[in-house]
């Protein structure tokens, strides 16, 4: 392999080209890449949603769910199956492995769906099957407030909609807080039955009239002609003109029945933004999309839609993904340069200028060609990236530093800059090959890291991965071609730096000490060790999912009980958005009454989100923000108001979640209900607890005597299209008028007056006997009624949400929880099981477990290969150990507490990182070893140590400064002049910068005393075992 050495320098011209075309097309790349802020997740979830209109729950799950979930459950892959059904609804919800085929899912999802359609309810409206992934989410809210009418703002937001949706990156811009259109006829309940007009006559005139005739071509002598037959309905005026009745006196046309007009369909959601009503886009991206070129677009549109918008209208902009994008490539991007900085700041004053210069390139080649091969893959830029490209920054000049470090003295030994840097890149190839390889084996585990968190960071491991091995084709090819035409001609680094001269001379004094001493040395050190492990056992903080991050908004629920119209919804929200309003720290409010199918929950009235000022205008942090959200609606009688801050990541519904099987309905919820009792009792520190069992609602059950209806001639069917005529209306047809893209239903009903729940009684229904009171033959009676049927995996299913005021108690709280739920009795069949966020710290815990020791056994193959000592790798591994409790150490002095996911990583990366120190010390103390046998190993072990002195400290330091800014918890942005303190950006990353800092750097420091004694450790037992043998003898 040392050829390809040779080969690279034969061929200077070609290497260097071939660099160059490196750096274009990664500059090309990096401007072209994809950016966005959060990874775009392929998320394993489908869905199958069923709409039957006004029917119960009960009916939505038995009817729909029960036939789907029994089909679907043998899906290939499928992981898990659950059903929520409510009124009019029922959604079937399929979760597979992660990484398993959506493409090939959706498949074999639409082949059962078919299979089964005809077994569901005719009324029902065709299945719609949607898969889930980030573009599902909104990444911003445009919406049009104002003292206008509600067609006006519809009228605009759909021009807005139309423009929006032609640009490249927007996947769907929905409305949000407008009804649907609808052509309403309100009959005279007394003209219809005056003139014997039933319902079916109303349904089956619009249809008969509503329909597509072909009249087909007439060929005549002289011509050609179409034929045809004018036959659906058009204008509104083409509905007005109907016949609905013939009578031996008149034709009785819809208009003579009815009054018609075109309107909204009744108010099932309000949008209310910044105290004001509200039409809302919802704006999602497809996948890939660059967020912050789509925002500008969007915005680009919406200055000049501005200049159209009359003066009783304004636009609002709320919830931009972007904005955090755009801070977060602007913070990454100054901390990046920030660090080149002060990297560069440290090789150039140990280094000297020319050969810092080709340590230096390999940082923005390395770049580059990540940027390149992302791009190549179709992957995009985001923070992940961007922090593996900082975090590998202090790793990918190791091995150029190793290189010209070594060439230089060989240089001073009167080599040419040509032959020196050929010896050196020859002589470390294998050290760099095996440092950079076992930096990578730690690395790899983490690409196969299963579950959501491991889809959400595999990023990072993938950016890092080709960082270095980036980082190994420009040391070992690139440094030794550039340093043989351009580097220094005369050696002797460091020869004018007299401070790091004393440094080596003090450090080869002290080190003879522990070389002469080690078993005392290494008992010291144990002992010390030792001491942080107790300390850290007694005085830790905790343990975190995740990253405390200070947020910059909050999703907002309102939960109430009782038979809620949307009117009063519409009440209690602008009740909880007259508090939100008076707290000063918050940007924008945005509030919506009543949910979304697929949003709502047990007793949910409505939800939202709020967006607080930036971090600088403000003297309270985002979690203060968050309680003060809380503390004001607390006072709101009858409802609970519960503020979810956004902390980015992976995100759950809860910090702790608790689902409860029953193979009963009954049974499952009795348990809910004792374990939920128990936990508001006895367990303190929790906020935010509610469950998913939901009070029981009233409905009104019309009970029809189908003996007597049977006997006047009256159909169930007529029974129910009367009572639709007390509600949302009967639905007689549908049109498409020419100045809408969509088709608009046409519904018949009784005046407002008239819909009333005693006017059910009052009705008359035509027979063959004549007119015949409703009440005959029916009883309305009230009904206790369910909002939500929910199973999974074919049982019932309860669940029950906590969180905590500080996130590192979770661990302890669910710990007193398990022990709580050891004192309930559970019936046969019923069992429970902690879900969400702890199942998902569970598992990064066992997965990280399983990978640091993965990743050292891989290690531990390679330093054997490469040592064939097992003695020497076991040394080196050591370095891993310490660093661990360098890890535990920096937590200690920070205050901070574990975080299972970025300490987790910080301790698998060191893993990595820290064995190279060792490797490079331990080779050099071989190669010395080898070269002098007959000199006294204590003698190699101490000059290998000086010698190696340098590099270890530099290589070490350069990592520990490129991250040191956010380890001190600041954010440098150098273009722009900007120090940022507690950013998000910050918060994300403190607890990985803060384990690496402190890790690295302590086992650097132990390293430098504890390996030289384990070298020297079988040397001196060897020869106090000889002395106690010859006092014996």
């Amino acid at each position: 392999m040392k050829n390809i050495i040779d080969f690279a320098l034969k061929k200077t011209k070609t290497t260097l080209l071939f660099a160059v075309l490196i750096i274009i097309v990664g500059s090309y790349s990096r401007v072209n890449i994809p950016i966005a802020a959060s990874p775009n997740v392929t998320l394993p979830f489908v869905t199958v949603a069923v709409f039957l209109e006004g029917a119960s729950p009960d009916d939505t799950s038995r009817l729909i769910a029960r036939p789907l979930e029994n089909r679907l459950n043998s899906v290939p892959g499928l992981k898990s199956i659950r059903s929520d059904s409510t009124l009019s609804f029922s959604r079937v919800f399929l979760e597979f492995e992660v990484g398993y085929d959506i493409d090939k899912a959706l498949v074999d999802i639409k082949q059962g769906v078919e299979e089964i359609k005809n077994e569901l309810p005719p009324s029902a409206e065709d299945p719609i099957i949607e898969e889930y992934n980030e573009s599902n989410f909104p990444v911003m809210n445009l919406s049009i407030v104002g003292n206008g009418s509600l067609r006006q703002k519809v009228f605009h937001a759909r021009e807005l909609k139309e423009r929006i949706e032609s640009l490249e990156e927007i996947l769907g811009a929905n409305l949000s807080g407008a009804p649907d259109e609808v052509l309403e006829g309100v009959i005279d309940k007394s003209k219809m039955e005056s003139l014997g007009v039933t319902l079916s006559d109303i349904y089956y005139s619009v249809s008969n009239n509503n329909l597509i005739i072909p009249g087909g071509k007439q060929d005549a002598e002289k011509g050609s002609f179409n034929i045809e037959v004018p036959s659906v309905i058009e204008t509104a005026q083409d509905v007005y003109s109907i016949p609905i009745k013939v009578t031996p006196n008149a034709v009785v046309t819809l208009q003579d029945i009815a009054e018609i007009r075109r309107t909204f369909k009744d108010y099932d959601s309000y949008v209310r933004v910044n105290g004001q009503d509200a039409v809302s886009l919802e704006i999602t991206l497809r996948t890939s999309a660059n967020a912050i070129d789509a925002s500008r677009g969007i915005r680009n549109i919406v200055n000049e839609y501005e200049n159209k918008l009359p003066p009783n209208l304004e636009l609002i902009i709320t919830d931009d993904d972007s904005i955090y994008a755009v801070q977060m490539v602007k913070e990454l991007n100054g901390n990046i340069i920030a660090a080149v900085i002060l990297i560069m700041i440290l090789v150039i004053a140990t280094m000297g200028i020319r050969v810092s210069m080709l340590v230096g390139l390999s940082i923005p080649f390395c770049f580059l060609m990540t940027y390149l091969v992302l791009h190549a893959f179709g992957m995009e830029a985001n923070f992940l990236v961007m922090m593996g490209l900082l975090l590998g920054m202090g790793m990918l000049i190791d091995g150029s530093i190793v290189v010209t470090e070594y060439a230089d003295k060989k240089i001073s030994e009167g080599l040419t800059r040509k032959e020196a840097y050929r010896g050196a890149s020859k002589r470390m190839f294998y050290p760099i090959l095996s440092s950079t390889a076992t930096t990578i084996a730690a690395f790899t585990p983490l690409l196969v890291w299963p579950g959501f968190t491991g889809q959400f960071m595999k990023y990072l491991p993938i950016t890092v991965i080709i960082v270095l091995c980036s980082s190994l084709f420009y040391s070992l090819i690139l440094t030794p071609v550039m340093g043989a035409n351009f580097g220094q001609r005369k050696g002797g680094l460091g020869k004018d730096n007299k401070t790091f001269t004393k440094i080596i001379d003090w450090y080869g004094n002290k080190i003879e000490k522990f070389v002469k001493n080690p078993i005392e040395t290494v008992i010291c050190i144990g002992a010390i060790l030792s001491f942080i492990l107790v300390s850290y056992s007694y005085y830790s903080k905790g343990t975190v999912y995740f990253a405390i991050v200070d947020p910059v908004k909050a999703e907002i629920s309102i939960r109430g009980r009782g038979n809620l119209s949307s009117t009063e919804k519409k009440e209690i929200i602008q009740d909880v958005e007259a508090e939100l309003i008076k707290i000063e720290e918050l940007q924008s409010v945005y509030l919506r009454a009543g949910t979304e199918w697929w949003r709502s929950g047990s007793d949910k009235v409505g939800s939202g989100f709020v967006e607080i000022v930036p971090t600088a205008q403000r003297d309270i942090s985002g979690l203060e923000v968050m309680q003060m959200v809380t503390e004001r609606t607390s006072d709101i009688p009858g409802i609970i108001v519960e503020a979810q801050p956004d902390l980015g990541g992976p995100s759950f519904s809860s910090p702790i979640q608790i689902s409860i099987y029953g193979s009963t309905e009954e049974s499952a919820k009795n348990a809910a209900i004792e374990i939920e009792n128990k936990i508001r009792s006895k367990v303190s520190g929790l906020t935010n607890i509610f469950s998913s069992n939901a009070y029981s609602a009233v409905e009104w059950s019309v009970e029809v005597d189908k003996q007597k209806a049977a006997q006047l001639g009256v159909s169930i069917g007529d029974v129910g299209a009367l009572v639709q005529m007390l509600t949302s209306g009967f639905k007689a047809g549908e049109f498409r008028p020419d100045d809408a893209k969509e088709e608009v239903e046409i519904r018949v009903r009784f005046p407002k007056s008239d819909r009333t729940l005693t006017g059910i009684s009052d009705l008359n229904v035509t027979t063959r006997n004549g007119s015949v009171p409703v009440s005959s033959f029916i009883n309305v009676i009230p009904k206790e009624n369910r909002e939500k049927v929910s199973r999974q995996n074919g049982k019932y299913y309860f669940r029950i949400n906590a969180a905590t005021v500080d996130e590192s108690a979770v661990d302890s709280k669910v710990a007193e929880i398990k022990e709580l739920l050891k004192e309930v009795n559970l019936e046969n069949g019923v069992s429970y099981a902690f879900e969400g966020m702890q199942e998902e710290t569970d598992e990064v815990n066992a997965f990280l477990q399983n990978a640091g020791i993965a990743a050292v056994f891989i290690m531990l193959i390679l330093l054997v290969t490469q040592f064939n000592s097992f003695y020497q790798a076991i040394i080196i591994l050591l370095s891993v150990v310490i660093s661990f409790i360098g890890v535990l150490l920096g937590l200690l002095i920070t205050g901070k507490a574990f975080s299972s996911t970025m300490t987790g990583i910080s301790i698998v990366t060191l893993a990595g990182i820290v064995v190279n120190n060792n490797i490079v010390l331990i080779d050099t103390f071989n190669a010395l070893k080898n070269e002098s046998p007959h000199i006294e190993k204590s003698i190699h072990i101490i000059n290998a140590c000086k010698q190696r002195l340098r590099p270890i400290l530099l290589t070490s330091s350069t990592t520990i400064y490129g991250l040191l800014p956010l380890a001190l918890g600041m954010s440098i942005d150098i273009l722009n002049r900007d120090i940022f303190f507690g950013s998000p950006i910050v918060d994300w990353w403190s607890n990985l910068a803060v384990s690496i800092v402190f890790g690295l750097g302590f086992s650097t420091f132990i390293t430098l005393i504890l390996t030289p004694a384990v070298l020297a450790l079988p040397y001196a037992l060897r020869n106090d075992f000889k002395k106690l043998i010859k006092s014996y003898n």
